[in-house]
């Protein structure tokens, strides 16, 4: 078939939009005319894209994961059929919703996904949603976010753990503050909760794009490259809420119980992020402990021992 011909018959609506570039691959048609076919994604999911390379030849070297902006028109079978095929320009890719570009296709937990990028851009701080952008969506840094374990052998080990244990730390963090602080001012709760989204983020640095340990993970703790990781949010930060800036370090760097460094805790925020993370580990190894065996008496998880009492059946009514 040709595919020009094809296309033609089932144009729906013209488009332009901003994306990343997952996949590509040259095919033919029945006529012998080659096509670019293109993966673009987002946040939403993922479209794929048609280039006919005897009209609109790419224009420059575009790399995987690089942010584009393609226009053409959207067929009735759900693919484009492109006209123009670019490098987003700076401004076009600012003006995207925060973590928009972020690709869903590359989060085992998609689930998990969604109430990253739906509660990401609810924050009502718009330096934060900056923040959280120059962190997470960097090119080399959100493969492994998406990917990673929570822990190797521990805790959410499995691939997507690592935001699954983020998130409830987050969430568990703003809840906690919320009980005991509820006049808490709404830009220190919502501090609170990229805290506990970034708390581990360190661990990027200790897998790579698919989620497996690197030589890092021998070599150093995660814990080490957590500011690393933020570097470029922070800078962002101290320009416009250096305070946050500082509250951000504090709560990732402070000491905790058998810490080997780190200044006391001097903020709650601090106890709120460090118990939530306690928390979440507890109650996933807990999970696996029994997961196995009869929900009730001892379980054990490596070296941890877990007991649930043996509760009588609900009474019928």
């Amino acid at each position: 078939m040709k595919l020009s011909n094809h296309y033609s018959r089932q144009l729906m609506r013209s488009f332009t939009g901003t994306y990343r570039l997952t996949g590509r691959v040259v095919v033919f048609d029945d006529a012998k005319t080659p096509f670019l076919k293109l993966r673009l994604s987002d946040s939403k999911g993922d479209h794929v894209a048609m280039l006919n390379l005897e009209k609109t030849p790419v224009p420059e070297r575009i790399g995987h994961l690089e942010h584009v902006t393609a226009t053409g028109v959207k067929c009735l079978s759900g693919q484009f059929l492109l006209n123009a095929f670019r490098k987003a320009n700076p401004e076009e890719v600012d003006a995207l919703a925060t973590l928009q570009s972020l690709p869903r296709i590359y989060c085992p937990v998609p689930e998990a996904f969604d109430r990253l990028v739906a509660t990401a851009q609810s924050l009502t701080s718009q330096h934060l949603r900056t923040f959280l952008t120059r962190v997470l969506e960097r090119q080399e840094r959100l493969e492994a976010f998406l990917n990673a374990p929570g822990s190797r052998n521990y805790h959410h080990a499995y691939p997507g753990g690592l935001l699954q244990h983020s998130l409830e730390v987050a969430n568990h963090s703003v809840a906690m503050l919320r009980l005991n602080e509820p006049a808490m001012p709404r830009l220190m709760q919502e501090a609170c909760f990229v805290g506990g989204l970034l708390h581990d983020i360190g661990k990027t640095y200790t897998y790579d794009s698919k989620g497996k340990p690197n030589a890092a993970w021998k070599l150093c703790s995660h814990d080490v490259f957590t500011l690393e990781a933020c570097a470029y949010g922070l800078a962002y930060l101290d320009a416009h809420e250096p305070d946050i800036a500082m509250t951000l370090r504090h709560v990732w760097t402070c000491a905790s119980p058998g810490a080997r460094y780190g200044q006391p805790a001097a903020m709650t925020l601090a106890r709120y992020i460090r118990d939530a993370d306690g928390q979440s580990a507890m109650a996933d190894n807990q999970q696996r402990a029994f997961r196995r065996q009869s929900s009730k008496g001892f379980g054990r998880l490596g070296q941890n021992l877990f007991w649930q009492p043996q509760l009588p059946a609900a009474a019928s009514h």
